[in-house]
């Protein structure tokens, strides 16, 4: 059985703004775990005092910057848990961040280019090929591309789009 502990990683989303407010640093030395170190440097608006943290960091086991792009998402993240799913193993892959934080672009891709595809069609390409070249067995697979927001759950696959209680899901 293959015993591996949750892996957390993180992706920095380049900003909107040019000018954007808040700057990271990422530091790779400290003992070969990965940190995230997020500024957000006081406001001095209107002579009013910001007694706010101004530095706020992180673990992971691996961080990408803004500059990583969606195969490199893809071989890093995606790839090991679709080889572990072949193998017989339940494969998990759970984004999470505050809305507008990147998640639907790194899961689900950009609409515009064939490289902007994120990590489910690149999963669902790479599974089907690997399985391809064994036609000596027969293969079953089940896919769930569900949503939590406020709560609800989403069954993207359904197309009724209805919100369910997280208990009522398929």
């Amino acid at each position: 059985m293959v015993k591996q502990t949750i892996q957390i990683f993180a992706r920095v989303k380049p900003p909107v703004r040019k000018h954007q407010q808040g700057i990271y640093s990422i530091d790779e030395d400290e003992k070969l775990i990965p940190s995230l170190e997020i500024i957000l440097p006081h406001d001095l608006i209107d002579g009013f005092v910001n007694n706010k943290r101004e530095s706020y960091k992180f673990k992971f086991q691996r961080i990408f910057d803004q500059d990583a792009n969606q195969e490199t998402i893809f071989e890093n993240i995606a790839k090991p848990v679709a080889e572990s799913v072949l193998a017989g193993y339940n494969g998990t892959i759970f984004a999470y961040g505050q809305t507008g934080s990147g998640k639907t672009f790194t899961i689900t891709g950009g609409a515009e280019r064939y490289s902007d595809r994120g990590i489910i069609p690149r999963t669902l390409s790479y599974i089907f090929e690997q399985l391809q070249k064994d036609s000596s067995k027969i293969y079953t697979t089940h896919i769930s591309y569900l949503e939590i927001y406020n709560e609800c759950g989403y069954d993207l696959l359904d197309p009724r789009h209805e919100a369910s209680s997280l208990e009522d899901l398929p």
